[in-house]
């Protein structure tokens, strides 16, 4: 249970294996690259390069624009499976080989420009139909004209205009049209919302006398391209748009029988995610025409399995080299715990991982996790809630690593919950009393009367995890042989703490206080140590002794237990007493809604304070004391697997 030892690899090889051996170690799943390039600055590698491998992964990346393509213009055909379902299933399971010989027998290109012609043809459809749409609205106002819009352009003596007037100017416009002109017509085809659609005919020796008329009055010309009668076109329009709708009815219908591409297009997403895995990888490599350099870190153990990985690419034509980790190395972490503690695991790289030459606190802290969070949910009926769910999703769900761990925490989580609601004697609040007529709840402590007992409990409880972070320190401090460190700078503490702690409970106050007051002088003496002047030491060993105060504030901080733990069970109440209040058959229809609902509220919002605090106490409490963190993942180059899950062997 400790951070997994690593080591440095250099390989050299031909330049012709490197593809093959790509595809080994991204089988081996084991090696994380270095990027070699910062190494071109050193005189014995100048007659090596920089991997270039852009137009690979440009070639690449383009195909799979084209599978995305497919796969996003099949996806609304294809009748998707319930979220349960899926999760039942999960993933196919295929080896790298199968993945290999299944793409060959896929005639991607001859699919892609199949998909492609429907596309573009529903796509022209489409088109079309939103230009008759905008035609026919277009022609809308006009629909009442009875004529043919040709015939206006072959009026011999006269002048016609359509177009449109504002509305509130119509009766005026009227009026002085037929008062100005003798010989003039005019008809309201259409009103609008706010415009009038009218014709205008006059004589052409008074055109111009008509058109400064109309602009007085804001006329807006109609822009008319069109031969017929406007209700036959507007007809034809809509006979054309069923055809169309139908077309694409057609089309739909046609396309969803093309769900028998779907495996395959998913088949070469994966095939292709991992050809660009690897060429993104080769960035990282040195070549000459004839030599490829790599470097990565591996786990120690691994270094045999390795090599035979190397080796059946190979033969025995390559040079490899391991070499431990030095101290200013920026080495990798993997963490490795047991089947308990993997889970926090993700709780620790929300903050941050441990540098290499740090302890994993996983182990530790996972344990004060839980306790922390069940104290802070603390109804057992809850407890047994998260602990069925997690447990159904993990006996019938076929989850992803991640997801396993997830629903492996709460499952942990849930039973931790379930020993404090016990003891606090909390199912669903007071139900089995307020609901179901018990006479009592069996429980050891009942925090809403017992609140200086709960209290002292989360306080006494708190204190364990503050000691706990600093004997994490001082095994760090001894372990790097800096023992004088690990008295001044725990010891110290340690006896200043425990002093103060039994003078506040009234423990032995004649050593109590001499531990507390020789803790304060000893911390003052030495806490300004690395400093070089007198002043420099004297206010060190104050900035020191003030540190006390930052302890106070984090021994108030676990009232939170007690808090959120109250919150819980009064929140948890209050909704049994609704349902109490409820009258005569009201309590029997409307209560066991207000509880399933009211519960699972009260449940929900409360996990996820209890999740937050219980972070919120490891990251400050606990990891203050003696984490530095600042590790970066471990990322080996590895199969992706979005589609199918992709195994060595079956």
């Amino acid at each position: 249970m400790a951070i997994v030892k690593m080591n440095k690899f250099t390989l050299f090889a031909f330049e012709k294996d490197k593809e093959a051996l790509l595809k080994n170690l991204q089988k081996f799943q084991g090696v994380h690259f270095v990027n070699l390039e910062s190494k071109l600055e050193n005189e014995e590698m100048k007659f090596l390069e920089k991997t270039a491998a852009d137009k690979q992964i440009l070639e690449i990346e383009n195909e799979l624009s084209k599978i995305k393509f497919a796969f996003d213009f099949l996806s609304p055909y294809i009748e998707k499976k319930g979220v349960l379902q899926s999760l039942k299933e999960g993933k196919k399971t295929i080896t790298f080989e199968e993945l290999d010989e299944s793409v060959k027998k896929i005639d991607w290109q001859g699919i892609y420009r199949e998909l492609r012609t429907i596309e573009e043809k529903r796509n022209s459809l489409i088109n079309e139909k939103s230009k008759l749409e905008l035609e026919i609205e277009n022609l809308l106002p006009w629909k009442n004209f009875d004529a043919k819009f040709e015939e206006l352009k072959e009026l011999k003596f006269s002048t016609s205009f359509l177009g449109s007037i504002p509305k509130d100017l119509k009766d005026k416009f009227t009026e002085e049209f037929e008062r100005e002109l003798n010989y003039s017509y005019v008809e309201i085809i259409n009103e609008g919302r706010d415009e009038t659609y009218v014709l205008v005919l006059m004589l052409k020796e008074e055109k111009n006398k008509t058109l400064d008329i109309l602009k007085k009055y804001g006329f807006a010309k109609a822009l008319i391209n069109y031969n017929g009668n406007p209700q036959n076109i507007i007809q034809d329009y809509d006979k054309r748009i069923k055809e169309i709708e139908r077309e694409i009815k057609e089309i739909a219908s046609n396309t969803k029988k093309l769900n028998k591409y779907m495996d395959d297009i998913e088949l070469l997403y994966e095939y292709y995610s991992n050809e660009l895995n690897r060429a993104k990888a080769s960035l990282n490599f040195l070549n000459s025409h004839t030599i490829v350099v790599i470097q990565g870190w591996n786990t120690v153990d691994s270094n045999n399995k390795l090599e035979e990985v190397i080796k059946e690419v190979a033969g025995d034509y390559y040079y490899l080299e391991f070499e431990d980790a030095k101290e200013d190395d920026e080495v990798p972490i993997l963490l490795k715990n047991n089947s308990f503690v993997e889970p926090f695991e993700n709780i620790v790289e929300m903050y941050s991982l441990p540098n290499y030459g740090e302890v994993d606190p996983t182990p530790i802290m996972s344990v004060f996790y839980a306790v922390f969070f069940g104290m802070m949910l603390s109804d057992a009926a809850y407890g047994v809630l998260l602990v069925i769910g997690t447990a159904i999703a993990l006996m019938f769900f076929k989850l992803n690593k991640a997801m396993r761990n997830n629903m492996k925490l709460f499952l942990f989580l849930g039973i931790s919950t379930i020993f404090w609601g016990g003891i606090y004697g909390s199912w669903f609040g007071d139900a089995p009393i307020s609901l179901f007529g018990a006479k009592s709840i069996p429980k050891l402590l009942d925090p809403a009367n017992s609140i200086i007992e709960v209290m002292v409990l989360s306080l006494a409880l708190g204190g364990i995890h503050i000691f706990a972070g600093l004997g994490m320190k001082a095994y760090l401090l001894i372990r790097d042989k800096k023992y004088i460190d690990a008295l001044f700078d725990v010891g110290f503490w340690y006896i200043t703490l425990i002093g103060g702690i039994l003078m506040l409970v009234g423990v032995m106050p004649s050593i109590s206080k001499w531990m507390l007051y020789g803790g304060l002088i000893a911390l003052f003496l030495t806490q300004g140590r690395d400093a070089k002047t007198i002043v420099g030491k004297l206010g060190g060993g104050l900035y020191g002794v003030y540190g006390i105060t930052s302890y106070i504030g984090d021994f108030v901080s676990y009232s939170r237990l007690l808090a959120l733990g109250l919150a819980t069970g009064f929140i948890g109440n209050a909704f049994n007493i609704m349902i109490n209040l409820l009258p005569g058959a009201a309590k029997f229809i409307v209560g066991p809604i207000i509880f399933i609902i009211g519960h699972l509220f009260n449940m929900g919002i409360n996990a996820l304070g209890a999740y937050v605090h219980a972070n919120r106490l490891q990251y400050l409490e606990f990891f203050g004391k003696f984490y530095e963190g600042g590790g970066k993942t471990f990322k080996p180059l590895r199969a992706q697997s979005k589609y199918f899950e992709i195994v060595n062997e079956k």
